[in-house]
Parts: structure tokens; C-alpha cells; sequence
């Protein structure tokens, strides 16, 4: 979670690295956010993919042209170019999903798994937010750093995919993984078959739909956070633009607040986060942290519409200090708490379902923020994400009641 910390640092910066280090245009930026969230869709094949087998050596895969890649930004002068090394990362980036709750369902009991996840973030966004320091005063003293940054954010971040692959395996763990971790995958020769490969692209979103309706809390549960994310969606290419061409923020200053700000919050509260969804269920933990996530961009709404003579990057910083408290625990929900419906052995496909579903809502989320932009100004996109975070609160909240009091201890602590 260390070398997360470090990967985490340097990811949420590639949207601001474009608008500011490399001057693209506001659609370009978009462009990028689509590709990152889109990517998500993918979980589903990684899901599925791992479900079979093989998923020491596909996390190792997934961490060479996910993360190492980035060795290649030493050789990256434009934005076109830098886009085009990020759709490689975002490729794979959804790949460690599933891996991850498929390594924590064989592993840890659901009594404490949520605690232990916390625990983790709490390492995770310490390590992200004295990392973030550096990385501003690094971008702010050379803004072309960043080819030096990002080679050696992959590196660390590279270990990551690395530590998880070597874990010892339970003795319970039967999952099949032929071959090692190191082998290259063996590619069929010959005429594909075009039927066997359509039916094999479809085939995990019939088998997705077939567990929505054999788990109606599930899909409510999910249908929940797909009302959550689209206004998460609809901000993320708002950010770049509000911070560099509005607020004229220093990468100091975006690092503190979109990096430092964020990770502490979710690093001190994050395991007690971990602890309230063990005990009161993912769902209702969901109901809080939605709702209080609405005040990011109520403060940034205020920010656009009151600046006045204020510093612009207190701004910044209120919204993050409210985003920081609304994602602890909605880190631990987002992660770990699709576990909680999952039948034994089936943690990381209910995970993969979850993480594709980031790539629906990514689709058009940051698409519909844009155009909101561009049609109306800053202030509608912060107000209308505002009202859609308390509308998935709102349905959290009626899930909640639906499933009353509820033990969702299934398994011995192990």
C-alpha cells in the first residue's frame, strides 16, 4: 500500500500535467478522462479472466504495461503523445481490482476485512500525501519534470502488482495458476473465429446481467453508486480546467489540495471507516459518506460564484477537506464492499462487475460535464453534481431500509 501511496500521487496528476505542462485544449483533457474511466469496462474481462485462473501472472502482466510503461514519458513532447502512453496505463488499469478482492476474499475474514482495508489506506494516502509535496515543488521549479516524475512513479508503483502476485496462496485457495508468474501467454495461430470471438465479448455482460437479477441488493447497491459516479464523473475534467484556467493554481498548490488534503483525510479516517462498514454494512455507510461528499463541490460552487479577494487556492482546499471526509468511506465502500454480497470464492467477479461499472457511467459522466461547462459555466456543473451526490444518498438510504438490521458476518474470522 506504500508503493500505492507513491503510484497515487503521480496518477491523479496526469489530467493536470496535460492542461498545464503540456497546453492541450479542454476537449483533449476530456479525452483523457474518458479513456480513464471508460477503461473501467474492462474489469469485466480482467474479472472474468482471473476468475479462471492465472492471476499471479496477469497482475504481473497488468503491472509492466500499466505502470513500468510509464518509463516511456522520458520520450513524451506533446499532449498527442502523452495520451496516447496514457491509454496504455488506462488499459490495464482495471485489472487490479478484482485481483485485489479476489487475493482479500481468500485471505482475510469478513468480520475484520473492512478494518484491514482501512488500515491500508491509511498507509496508502499518508504515503500519497507526503509524496504529492515533492512532486509540486518539483512540477512548479520545471513543469517538464514530469518526464522525469513519472518514470519513477511507475517503478514504485510497479511493486505493488508485484508484492500481490507473491502472496502465499491459503490452503483453501484451489484458483489454478499454471505455469508461473513470469510466462508469456501462448497466443493461438491460424484464422480467428469471428463468432467465438464476439460470443467471447459478450458473454460477461450476460453472465453481469444474470447476477443482477439473481441479486436484486446488489443491483441496487450498484445502481447506487452509478447515480454517485456520475457526478464524480461529471467533475473530473471540470477540475484541470476550473484550477489551471479559473483559480490559476501552482502545481504546489493542486498537489496540497487534490493530493495532500485528499489523502490525509482518507488516510485518518479511513480505518475507522473500515470498521463502521464491518459492523452497519456497506450501504450504510454509503448513505454517509454520499451525502457528505456533496460538499465538495458546494464549496467549489461557492468558490466560483464568491471568490472575491480571497486566496483562490483556499477554495481548493475547503472543497478537498470535504471530499477527504466523504471518501473515507467511500473508499472502503468502493473497494471492499461488493465483497459483502459475493458468495464464498467469488469476491473478485463481483468486484469486476462493480469496477466495469465505473466504465458505463464513464462513458458520458465526464462527457455531460463538459458540455454543462460549455453550455452553462462552472457553477451549474458544482451545483448539479452537488444535487446528485444527495440523490444517492437519498437511494442509499432506502436500501438500507430494505435490507434492515443485517449480519453479513458469513465466514470465521481467519
Amino acid at each position: 500500500m506504500a508503493a500505492q501511496g507513491v503510484w497515487w500521487s503521480g496518477y491523479l496528476l496526469f489530467p493536470f500535467v496535460l492542461a498545464k505542462s503540456l497546453a492541450a485544449p479542454d476537449w483533449l483533457v476530456t479525452v483523457s478522462v474518458v479513456m480513464e474511466t471508460s477503461g473501467m469496462l474492462l474489469a469485466l474481462y480482467w474479472g472474468q479472466l482471473m476468475d479462471k485462473g492465472g492471476r499471479r501472472r496477469w497482475l504481473l502482466r497488468g503491472g509492466v504495461g500499466g505502470r513500468l510503461v510509464l518509463v516511456l514519458a522520458l520520450f513524451v513532447h506533446s499532449a498527442a503523445g502523452f495520451i496516447v502512453l496514457l491509454g496504455v496505463v488506462y488499459f490495464f488499469a482495471a485489472l487490479f481490482y478484482p485481483a485485489q478482492n479476489g487475493i482479500l476474499q481468500a485471505n482475510i475474514g469478513p468480520q475484520r476485512r473492512g478494518s484491514v482495508f482501512g488500515r491500508g489506506a491509511l498507509v496508502q494516502h499518508l504515503t500519497a500525501a507526503a509524496v504529492s509535496v515533492l512532486l509540486g515543488r518539483l512540477l512548479d521549479a520545471d513543469p517538464g519534470r514530469f518526464r522525469l516524475v513519472f518514470p519513477l512513479v511507475g517503478a514504485v508503483g510497479f511493486l505493488y502488482p508485484l508484492i500481490l502476485a507473491r502472496l502465499p496462496r491459503p490452503d483453501h485457495d484451489q484458483t489454478p495458476d499454471p505455469l508461473g508468474i513470469f510466462t508469456v501467454p501462448r497466443l493461438p495461430l491460424g484464422r480467428p473465429a469471428l463468432g467465438r470471438l464476439g460470443r467471447a465479448l459478450v458473454t460477461p455482460f450476460r453472465e453481469a446481467a444474470a447476477t443482477f437479477r439473481a441479486d436484486p441488493d446488489f443491483r441496487w447497491y450498484e445502481a447506487n453508486f452509478m447515480i454517485y459516479g456520475l457526478a464524480y464523473m461529471m467533475l473530473i475534467p471540470v477540475l484541470p480546467l476550473f484550477f489551471t484556467r479559473e483559480l490559476h493554481l501552482s502545481y504546489q498548490e493542486i498537489s496540497s489540495a487534490r493530493v495532500l488534503i485528499a489523502s490525509v483525510g482518507v488516510a485518518l479516517f479511513g480505518p475507522l471507516m473500515g470498521r463502521l462498514m464491518d459492523r452497519f454494512h456497506p450501504v450504510r455507510l454509503c448513505t454517509l459518506s454520499f451525502a457528505v461528499v456533496a460538499m465538495y463541490p458546494g464549496a467549489l460552487y461557492i468558490g466560483a460564484r464568491w471568490m472575491g479577494d480571497m486566496d483562490p487556492a483556499w477554495t481548493a482546499y475547503l472543497a478537498f477537506g470535504f471530499y477527504s471526509l466523504g471518501m473515507a468511506g467511500i473508499n472502503v465502500t468502493w473497494n471492499v464492499g461488493s465483497i459483502s454480497f459475493a458468495p464464498q470464492g467469488r469476491g473478485g467477479y463481483y468486484q469486476g462487475i462493480h469496477v466495469a461499472m465505473v466504465g458505463i457511467r464513464g462513458l458520458f459522466g465526464p462527457v455531460l460535464g463538459f458540455l454543462l461547462l460549455r453550455w452553462a459555466g462552472y457553477r451549474e456543473v458544482f451545483v448539479t453534481a452537488a444535487v446528485v451526490f444527495l440523490l444517492a444518498a437519498f437511494s442509499s438510504g432506502l436500501l438500507g431500509r430494505r435490507l434492515g438490521p443485517r449480519d453479513c458476518s458469513t465466514a470465521p474470522t481467519r
